[in-house]
C-alpha cells in the first residue's frame, strides 16, 4: 500500500514493496470520488473527474465513483475493496445556491472527508474542482484529513503531482502541508486545450444521467463576458480555449454510439461565443446526421432567427437565457451586455418561429433595479406566459449568491450587505442565508418574494407527489 507521511509529505512516501522513492513510472490505484451533495437530487454526470481520468498516465490504475449515484454504503465498499493508494475527491458545488430551496452541501462534505479517512486511513487524499477552488485556504484549514489540494484546473497539474507527491512544492498549483502549516505553491498556468483530458466514458457508465437535461459534453473553457455575480473568469480565466470541433463531434459521436445517450448538454458557460465557431459546430453536427437533442446556456447578443433555426434542426428544443436584469440599467449594473432590446428580440423570435421554446432566468431584486423596472420585468413575465404560451419555458426567479473573486462581493460591502470580512462559507446553514445579494433601496420587494418562495415550494411538493 502507498503511505505518505501525512503532514510532513516531504519525508517521503512508501509503497508496498517498501520502495521509499516516488518515480514517474510507479503504478498507483486512484480513485476519482464525486462529493455526495448530502440529499437526493436529479443526477448530474461528473463530467469533471470523468475528463481529469483522462489526463492520468495509461500505467496508473482508476476507478471512479459518484456517491450520488450509488449511496453511501456502497462507495465504502468499494474503497474498501480498491484499497486505493490516491484518492481525488471532486468538490463542484458548496450549497445549492438556491435561497428558495438552501442546502449547504459542504456541511455534509466535511462528514464525508472525515469517513474517507477512517475507510482507507493510508489513501493520499486530494480535493480539487471548482468548489475547491473558491475556499481553498478555508476547504484545507477546516478539513485536516486533506493531504493536498488543487487550485483551479487539474488536468496538467495532477499528473505532475502524482509524479511528485513527496514534493508538492514543485508543481504549481497545489496546497500542500508541512506540519501545521497550509502552504501554496503558486499560481499555475491554465492547460491548453490540448492538454485537457479526454473523458473516459468506460470508467463511468453515463447511461443513467441522461434523464436531467442529458449527459455534459465541453466544447471549450473560459469566458469572456463580465457579469458581477460570476466566478468562470476566476475558475476558468476570461481567454476562450476552444477544442478542435472534431474533438467534440468524436465525443458526440462516442456519446451515441457506444452508450446510447441522445439527450446531451454543451456545458460551456456560454454556449453561442464565438458565433462562427458554434455555427460551424452546429453544421458539422448537422453534417454527421447524427440524432440527438441537445441543450445549452445562450447569451442574447448575436442572437437572431436563422441562428435559432439552425440550432433546432440539430436537436434543440429549448433556448436557455439567463439576462438576470430587465431593463438595461440593471444589466449594465450587473456587467451584462444585454440590453432590454435583446430581450425583447428573444421574445420575438419565439413567438414568430416554429418548434422552439425559450427560457429565462431572472434576479428579483438586483444591484441598481428599482421598483418600475421590477415591475416592468413581472408584466414581460406575464406577456411571455400570455403570447408564448407552450413556447415559454421556465421563467425562474432568484437572488445572486455572493462568492468571492467578483465584483459583486465589492458592491455588497459598498452597499452593507456584508464587511469585507465576512465569511462566504460559514459554518451553518442559517449563516449561509446572510451569502445571497438583496438590494437595500427596494429591500421590501423581498416580502413579495417569500409569497413566491412559498408558492414554488408547494408547486414543487405537489409535483414530487405526482412522481
Amino acid at each position: 500500500m502507498f503511505k505518505i507521511i501525512r503532514l510532513a509529505p516531504k519525508k517521503g512516501n512508501r509503497h508496498a514493496d517498501g520502495n521509499d522513492q516516488i518515480g514517474p513510472r510507479m503504478t498507483m490505484k486512484i480513485a476519482f470520488i464525486q462529493a455526495p451533495l448530502g440529499r437526493p437530487e436529479p443526477l448530474i454526470y461528473p463530467l469533471g473527474i470523468v475528463t481529469l481520468a483522462g489526463a492520468v498516465p495509461d500505467h496508473h490504475s482508476v476507478r471512479i465513483l459518484d456517491p450520488n449515484r450509488s449511496g453511501i454504503p456502497e462507495t465504502e465498499k468499494q474503497i474498501k475493496q480498491y484499497c486505493p493508494d490516491v484518492i481525488c475527491l471532486s468538490i463542484r458545488n458548496l450549497d445549492s445556491q438556491i435561497k428558495r430551496d438552501l442546502f449547504y452541501y459542504y456541511l455534509y462534505l466535511k462528514d464525508f472527508i472525515n469517513q474517507l479517512r477512517i475507510w482507507s486511513p493510508d489513501s493520499v487524499l486530494v480535493a480539487g474542482g471548482s468548489g475547491f477552488s473558491l475556499f481553498p485556504e478555508k476547504i484545507m484549514k477546516d478539513n485536516p484529513g486533506l493531504d493536498f489540494g488543487v487550485f483551479l484546473e487539474a488536468d496538467a497539474i495532477l499528473p505532475q503531482l502524482l509524479n511528485n507527491l513527496a514534493s508538492p512544492e514543485s508543481v504549481k498549483g497545489v496546497y500542500y502541508r508541512s506540519g501545521r502549516d497550509t502552504l501554496y505553491s503558486g499560481i499555475p498556468a491554465l492547460p491548453k486545450p490540448e492538454e485537457f483530458g479526454r473523458p473516459r466514458y468506460d470508467l463511468l457508465d453515463p447511461g443513467p444521467y441522461q434523464a436531467n437535461g442529458g449527459v455534459g459534453v465541453q466544447t471549450k473553457r473560459g469566458c469572456p463576458l463580465t457579469c458581477v455575480y460570476c466566478t468562470y473568469p476566476h475558475l476558468n480565466g476570461t481567454d476562450l480555449r476552444l477544442l478542435p470541433v472534431e474533438n467534440v463531434l468524436n465525443e458526440i459521436r462516442i456519446l451515441k454510439n457506444d452508450y446510447g445517450i441522445n439527450n446531451i448538454t454543451f456545458v460551456d458557460g456560454v454556449f453561442n461565443i464565438p458565433k462562427s465557431r458554434t455555427e460551424l459546430l452546429l453544421r458539422s453536427l448537422a453534417a454527421k446526421k447524427t440524432d440527438i437533442q441537445w441543450r445549452a446556456w445562450f447569451t442574447e447578443q448575436g442572437f437572431d432567427k436563422e441562428f435559432a433555426e439552425l440550432c433546432r434542426d440539430t436537436g434543440c428544443p429549448e433556448f436557455s437565457f439567463s439576462p438576470d436584469g430587465f431593463d438595461t440599467e440593471t444589466c449594465s449594473r450587473l456587467g451584462k451586455t444585454t440590453r432590454r432590446q435583446d430581450i425583447e428580440r428573444i421574445f420575438n423570435i419565439a413567438r414568430e418561429t416554429p418548434g422552439i421554446r425559450v427560457a429565462f432566468n431572472f434576479f428579483w431584486n438586483p444591484p441598481g433595479q428599482t421598483f418600475r423596472n421590477w415591475l416592468q420585468m413581472m408584466m414581460f413575465t406575464v406577456r411571455c406566459k400570455l403570447v408564448l404560451r407552450k413556447k415559454a419555458g421556465g421563467i425562474i426567479f432568484g437572488n445572486p449568491r455572493i462568492e468571492p473573486h467578483t465584483p459583486l462581493m465589492d458592491i455588497a460591502v459598498q452597499d452593507g450587505i456584508l464587511s469585507s470580512e465576512s465569511n462566504l462559507l460559514p459554518d451553518t446553514q442559517d449563516d449561509l442565508k446572510n451569502t445571497f445579494y438583496s438590494n437595500p433601496s427596494t429591500r421590501y420587494l423581498d416580502l413579495i418574494y417569500t409569497v413566491y418562495e412559498a408558492m414554488w415550494k408547494i408547486r414543487t411538493r405537489l409535483f414530487r407527489n405526482r412522481k
